[in-house]
């Protein structure tokens, strides 16, 4: 699990492995969602108090009944977490809304619910969580290696961004866009990195999940717990099809892995551009290329009589061009075979030993079966 690959787990299920490690999560939610019963400006504090309490007393009565229904003590934390379950945490925070006869508040609540579930299930299912944490660490930890891929593949393309950077037509499509669509234009930079990235995906599981002889499995799960499964000395190991859930927990791995790492380059180049427009394009300059009346002036300091200034329209385009090179250097490290095979050593052995771990489990399991018949 703390690999970030739990599909690989055999027997893997939303009823004992995801929504029983969600439920703090699913509480907090169900109180969340109860209490937009509540109206602070019309009721009384007193009304407030007795409906939020129905909220909790609510609660605990699913906790209870679901305790109940499976024969465990009454406030133990639930084990399995069916569709019944689910069905009142999406139903249940609505009730106190339709007891007051806020229609508007309980349809809101239960879409609320639905959605919640579903970033749950996403996250939890998929141990988003525990990926972004080993995404992280991985990237610090071949810093150096990383600055020797940024080192080769930018210095050109940073002269080009460079000259763009300088470009009015840049400044008059990045500058002018304001709210949602700046954010959905950077989205689509990163999605099509993403693209790529996963495009990759099968190739490298059909490399690093086929091991030829048993040899290669022992050496793998060693100092791990399946390191105690009696694993045969000769014959080859059984092949087991990856289900679409695995290949997309895998194909997550890789893309957090690579995304922390883009994102660390599309943030660098941020700054430098935003730094670089800071102390070279004043306002005039910035306000002929955007074709803009005025701009946003967020600060500025006077140096030996020259006034540097920070804007709104400079940050919008350095993050502009940050997002691109983001995309771009995530398609030179997946096309270009000597990015792909570094960035490929560095997830591989994670990948392999779980692999690994999987294949020694499902023979070990299988030995138990044929002796149980």
């Amino acid at each position: 699990m703390s690999r970030g690959v739990p599909h690989l787990i055999a027997d893997y299920s939303a009823r004992h492995d995801i929504w029983t490690r969600a439920l703090p999560i699913l509480a907090l939610a169900y109180l969340v969602g109860g209490f937009n019963a509540l109206d602070l400006h019309r009721w009384s504090p007193l009304r407030n108090l007795a409906v939020g309490a129905g909220v909790v007393a609510a609660l605990t009565v699913v906790w209870v009944a679901a305790n109940l229904a499976h024969r465990r003590p009454l406030l133990a934390r639930p084990t399995v977490v069916g569709k019944a379950e689910l069905a009142m945490f999406v139903v249940g925070p609505s009730l106190p809304s339709l007891a007051v006869t806020q229609w508007g508040d309980a349809l809101q609540t239960v879409l609320e619910g639905l959605a919640v579930l579903a970033v749950v299930y996403v996250g939890t299912s998929y141990a988003v969580v525990p990926i972004m944490l080993w995404a992280v660490r991985r990237t610090w930890a071949m810093g150096t290696s990383l600055g020797r891929m940024i080192a080769r593949a930018l210095p050109l393309l940073l002269l080009f961004i460079t000259f763009l950077f300088i470009n009015a037509e840049v400044w008059q499509v990045a500058a002018t866009l304001t709210g949602l669509p700046y954010v959905l234009l950077l989205v689509v930079f990163f999605v099509l990195g993403g693209f790529f990235v996963v495009s990759r995906v099968p190739s490298t599981i059909s490399d690093i999940a086929r091991f030829d002889d048993w040899a290669e499995v022992r050496d793998a799960v060693r100092d791990t717990p399946a390191d105690m499964i009696d694993i045969p000395t000769d014959g080859d190991p059984v092949e087991h099809p990856l289900s679409v859930r695995e290949r997309i927990n895998v194909g997550l791995v890789s893309l957090f892995g690579l995304g922390v790492q883009v994102t660390l380059v599309a943030v660098v180049i941020t700054l430098f551009f935003t730094l670089f427009g800071f102390l070279a394009i004043p306002t005039s300059t910035q306000l002929t290329w955007t074709g803009l009346d005025d701009v946003t002036v967020l600060a500025s300091v006077t140096v030996h009589g020259h006034e540097l200034v920070l804007t709104d329209a400079l940050l919008r385009v350095a993050g502009f061009l940050g997002a691109f090179t983001g995309m771009y250097f995530t398609v030179t490290l997946v096309t270009d075979d000597t990015y792909r095979s570094e960035f490929a050593e560095d997830v591989r052995p994670q990948l392999r030993q779980a692999f690994a771990v999987q294949v020694a489990y499902l023979h070990g399991r299988a030995g138990r079966t044929t002796l149980g018949g």
